[in-house]
């Protein structure tokens, strides 16, 4: 009997198929105390020409009931920020990262007011590829690197390293 209540309050607290139908291919954590962050790269077409503009997403599904905090915080909030670094790679960057509108969340966590994201959210940049630039796959890396919290609590920084492929071919 005792084993049977464990299990029923280990499913409960713990439910493996939250996530299991969700299009994102990648989960991020695998600490049983940790939230549920599922995170999916790619770019806005797999084929580019030189001189051709596309988009690189970042996409996340954070679990319900958690929040990770907006690129651009509220002043005085700068060290809760999310950032997205990118590794070195043959196409050059346009503006900056792109973020959905964050909404305003009182975070009892931290004790204040701050900008965040809950549920869904699409981060994107867009780039150009070079005049220059070797035909064949390339790669796009970098890391995402977040807090995310449940008003009560907040991860330490967590570091998430990404990858995806875009091919280069001539006209």
């Amino acid at each position: 009997m005792k084993r049977v209540l464990i299990i029923l309050v280990f499913l409960i607290l713990f439910p493996p198929a939250l996530f299991a139908d969700s299009p994102f291919d990648r989960l991020q954590t695998s600490e049983p105390f940790l939230p549920q962050l599922k995170i999916n790269v790619l770019t806005s077409t797999p084929v580019v020409l030189p001189e051709e503009v596309f988009k690189f997403y970042v996409s996340i599904l954070v679990e319900e009931g958690w929040h990770i905090y907006s690129l651009s915080p509220l002043k005085g909030s700068e060290l809760l920020a999310t950032k997205i670094l990118m590794n070195e790679n043959v196409f050059y960057e346009q503006g900056t990262w792109r973020e959905p509108e964050p909404v305003l969340i009182q975070d009892g966590a931290v004790g204040k007011m701050v900008k965040g994201h809950r549920g869904n959210v699409e981060f994107s940049r867009t780039y150009v590829v070079p005049m220059d630039a070797a035909v064949g796959k390339h790669s796009i890396a970098g890391k995402l690197v977040y807090r995310a919290c449940d008003n009560q609590i907040c991860t330490l920084p967590q570091e998430f390293p990404f990858s995806t492929t875009l091919q280069v071919r001539r006209k």
